[in-house]
C-alpha cells in the first residue's frame, strides 16, 4: 500500500492525490491501496482501495511506515517534511509532488524518491516503485543513508560545532 500521513486537505494536495490514485487504479487494474493517516478536512472518497485510518499513534505510524511500499507526499506547499525523513530513516522510498521545491530538493539530495509533475509522471513513478522492487529498495536505502549522514546526532553536533567555530 501507499501511505499518506498528515492533514487530509486540498492544500496538502490530497484531492489531486485521490484523483490521480483512482485514475491509476482504473487504468492499470493495480491491486494496491492508498492508506491515509491523519485528520480529514475534505471528504475522503468512498473507494475500496482508499482507506482512512484517522489519527494514529506514533507506534502505529512507525508500523505503517515499516509495512508500506512507499510514502506519497502530494503537497505543493511543504517546508522540511519530517514524515519524509521518518520514511527514509526506515528505508521507505517517497513519491513527491515536484511542484513543492523543498520536497523535490530533499528527494534530489537524498536520491531517496521520485517526483512528479502531473498525472503521467505520478502514474509512471508509482508503477516503477510498485513493480521494480530493486529500484524502490535502492531509493529507500539511499534515503536512509541521507538521513544518517545529514540528521544523525553526530552530524548535527558536527554542524553545530562548525557554526560555533565560525561565529567565535
Amino acid at each position: 500500500f501507499l501511505l499518506y500521513v498528515g492533514r487530509i486537505d486540498k492544500n496538502k494536495g490530497c484531492v489531486t492525490l485521490f484523483a490521480y490514485f483512482r485514475k491509476f487504479c482504473q487504468e492499470t487494474g493495480a491491486d494496491v491501496d492508498l492508506v491515509l493517516a491523519g485528520r480529514s478536512v475534505v471528504e475522503v472518497p468512498e473507494d475500496p482501495h482508499i482507506r482512512h485510518l484517522g489519527f494514529i499513534t506514533e507506534e502505529e505510524k512507525v508500523a505503517a511506515l515499516r509495512q508500506c511500499a512507499l510514502l506519497v507526499m502530494p503537497s505543493p506547499y511543504e517546508s522540511l517534511s519530517v514524515i519524509t525523513l521518518e520514511a527514509w530513516k526506515l528505508g521507505v522510498p517517497v513519491l513527491a509532488n515536484a511542484r513543492c521545491k523543498v520536497l523535490m530538493g530533499q528527494c534530489l539530495r537524498a536520491n531517496g524518491g521520485l517526483c512528479y509533475h502531473g498525472y503521467a509522471e505520478f502514474a509512471e513513478g508509482l508503477r516503477m516503485l510498485l513493480e521494480e522492487p530493486r529500484l524502490a529498495e535502492a531509493l529507500g536505502r539511499q534515503g536512509r543513508e541521507y538521513v544518517e549522514r545529514e540528521y544523525s546526532w553526530q552530524a548535527i553536533d558536527a554542524k553545530m560545532e562548525d557554526l560555533f567555530a565560525r561565529t567565535a
